[in-house]
């Protein structure tokens, strides 16, 4: 299975009548690997951003986690393995190593 197949087929399933309305899945350097359509176009700053709050956790949480352009409040995580950031809508980071 292709990362794309499990972006479209797993992340944005229907689960009780809820779904995510975007998802991807980006390296730690920043390339993306698969994404759905309507993903915001982000920043490369933004990826680093995010990649550094895994690394030095609550480095985000003074000015929040911007992700295409859109700030987030960094409301809670797990050091070095989650962060979850939110708006009106929510924001998760989860960090995989493969």
């Amino acid at each position: 299975m292709s990362w794309q197949t499990y972006v479209d087929e797993h992340l944005l399933c229907d689960i009780e009548g809820n779904q995510l309305t975007s998802a991807a899945i980006i390296g730690q350097d920043g390339s993306v690997w698969a994404q759905s359509s309507n993903f915001p176009q982000f920043k490369p700053e933004e990826i680093t951003a995010i990649v550094n709050d895994f690394a030095e956790p609550g480095s985000l949480a003074p000015t929040g986690l911007y992700l295409g352009g859109t700030k987030y409040m960094v409301i809670q995580g797990e050091p070095g393995v989650v962060i979850r950031g939110k708006k009106v809508n929510s924001v998760t980071g989860l960090r995989l190593n493969f």
